[in-house]
């Protein structure tokens, strides 16, 4: 998962006020001003390495859990996540296509079941191609393969948090008992 990648890596995909909340938080002056660049270097220069860890894994948490409560409102909708019928266990191929104001926001996404343990997973969007991010297309193709059956969320070994589990509990077996 998240904890896995180099520390500078999940730094640069936070957001500049989180690293600049994380600066007043522990009253370190300096970061009002400074670019994203800039400001990914001086936070890594000015916390520990267990300050900075812990703190990445709570903002991946945190985008984790507010995405999937998005991803499960979107999964309820055929026309927002369209599963390929001859997805199975082992290979799921999925479009996810929102309409924005805009236009539509298209994603193709997929995943692949290499083994019991290691499920590869891949969006076309920024969130997950270039900060490697579990995205919420990938959240919303997860909870409409869990509503549909394809499998359970114990034969799911790709990312996962506690809390996105609970989420996932509540809402989406729920709804399917209450369709029987």
């Amino acid at each position: 998962m998240a904890d896995e990648l180099p520390l500078e890596m999940r730094l640069s995909r936070l957001t500049v006020n989180s690293l600049r909340n994380l600066c007043d938080a522990h009253n370190v002056q300096g970061a009002s001003n400074m670019l994203k660049d800039e400001l990914v270097d001086f936070v890594a220069g000015a916390f520990d390495r267990k300050t900075l860890e812990d703190f990445c894994r709570a903002q991946e948490d945190i985008y984790f859990v507010e995405n999937m409560a998005k991803a499960i409102k979107w999964a309820a909708n055929r026309k927002i996540v369209a599963v390929d019928p001859k997805s199975d266990y082992s290979m799921v191929n999925a479009v996810f296509t929102l309409r924005r104001s805009d236009g539509y926001e298209v994603y193709n996404v997929r995943f692949v079941n290499q083994t019991t343990e290691d499920v590869g997973t891949s969006c076309e969007c920024v969130d997950s191609r270039e900060k490697g991010y579990f995205c919420p297309h990938q959240m919303a193709v997860l909870v409409r393969c869990l509503m549909d059956g394809l499998f359970g969320l114990d034969q799911w070994s790709g990312p996962m948090t506690p809390e996105g589990e609970d989420l996932i509990l509540a809402n989406v077996f729920r709804e399917r008992r209450k369709r029987r």
